[in-house]
């Protein structure tokens, strides 16, 4: 089931990305974040893994850093506190962590009190799509 997502988050989600694009510009963010969990198995595209995910009930992260090379970047609310964030990128890469969300917990959010890879997570969720290193 989708959340519901309160006014003050949809002008937040119109303000706040343009700030993050002008910070990656400026080079205060120019890495990919933490915990690689393998590379998308070759007999899938990208775009299938993306349908699967959204399908299981991802959605786009509005508001989360644009690593270099990235191709989507998901997010999964649980709990409205917490989320399941996960990117792929073009060498096939995939990297994912489990944080608090924006809306749970804006700072908390910001200063990453809460990231962890949770690798059974995404193991189990990705299956076939995901070739461990």
């Amino acid at each position: 089931m989708k959340h519901q997502t309160p006014a003050i988050w949809k002008v937040v989600y119109r303000i706040y990305p343009p700030f993050l694009r002008v910070f990656e510009a400026l080079h205060i963010h120019h890495t990919r974040q933490d915990f690689l969990l393998g590379t998308l198995n070759q007999k899938y595209k990208g775009v299938d893994l993306e349908n699967f995910l959204l399908h299981k009930g991802f959605e786009t992260a509005i508001l989360a850093w644009k690593d270099p090379g990235e191709i989507f970047s998901l997010r999964l609310i649980n709990k409205n506190v917490f989320q399941w964030h996960i990117r792929l990128f073009r060498d096939g890469e995939i990297r994912g962590h489990y944080e608090y969300s924006s809306e749970g917990n804006p700072l908390a959010h910001v200063f990453e009190n809460c990231f962890q890879k949770d690798e059974e997570y995404f193991k189990s969720l990705l299956g076939d799509y995901l070739i461990s290193h």
